[in-house]
C-alpha cells in the first residue's frame, strides 16, 4: 500500500511541477501587444454579452468617436438602448487582423457575428450564421489598449476574412 500510496505522491508532484514550468514559461514569454489587442476585442464581445455598458464603455478612449461622430456619451446611450431593445445578444468574433504602429497606437479590423441568444438554436437548425460585421478601429495605449475610433459595416459572408469562414463552418456545421 505504501508504494501505491508513493506512486501517487509522485504522479501528483509530477502535474504540479509540470503546472508551475508551464506558468512560469508563459509568465517570462510575456503576453504580446498582438495578443493584448486582441484581448481587448474578447472582452468587449464578453461586455456585450453580459449587457455590461459600464465595462463595454471602459475599453474606449477619452476622445474616442465613432464613424457617425458618436462620443463617449453617445455611444453608452447607444449600447443602452440596443440592450433594451434586444434580449440574449451574442457576439462571436470570428478574426481580427492588428498592425502595431511604433508610436503606442494600432490599427485592426475585426470580423464579428452578432446574433440573438434566444433565437440562436433555431438559427443554428437552419443554418442561420447571424449578422457579420467588420469593425475597423483604431486605438491607442496609455496605461493598456482603448478604442480611440471605430466604424463598422455589415459584410455578406461572402465577404469576411477567410479564417473567419472557418471559424463560422465550426459554429454552423450544417450550414
Amino acid at each position: 500500500m505504501k508504494t501505491d500510496q508513493r506512486r501517487k505522491s509522485g504522479r501528483m508532484a509530477a502535474i504540479v511541477l509540470c503546472v508551475l514550468a508551464a506558468m512560469l514559461l508563459n509568465g517570462c514569454r510575456g503576453q504580446s501587444e498582438e495578443d493584448a489587442v486582441a484581448g481587448v476585442f474578447a472582452d468587449m464581445a464578453d461586455r456585450v454579452e453580459r449587457r455590461d455598458t459600464d465595462g463595454l464603455i471602459a475599453h474606449l478612449d477619452e476622445g474616442y468617436r465613432d464613424h457617425e461622430g458618436r462620443d463617449l456619451t453617445a455611444s453608452r446611450e447607444m449600447a443602452e438602448e440596443y440592450f433594451r431593445r434586444y434580449r440574449g445578444i451574442k457576439a462571436k468574433l470570428l478574426s481580427w487582423r492588428v498592425t502595431l504602429g511604433e508610436d503606442g497606437t494600432a490599427a485592426a479590423e475585426i470580423d464579428v457575428s452578432l446574433y440573438s441568444g434566444v433565437a440562436s438554436a433555431l438559427r443554428k437548425a437552419v443554418g442561420f450564421d447571424g449578422e457579420n460585421y467588420r469593425v475597423s478601429c483604431r486605438l491607442r495605449k496609455s496605461d493598456r489598449w482603448r478604442l480611440s475610433e471605430a466604424s463598422w459595416e455589415y459584410v455578406p459572408v461572402s465577404g469576411l476574412f477567410p479564417e473567419s469562414l472557418q471559424v463560422l463552418r465550426e459554429l454552423f456545421p450544417d450550414a
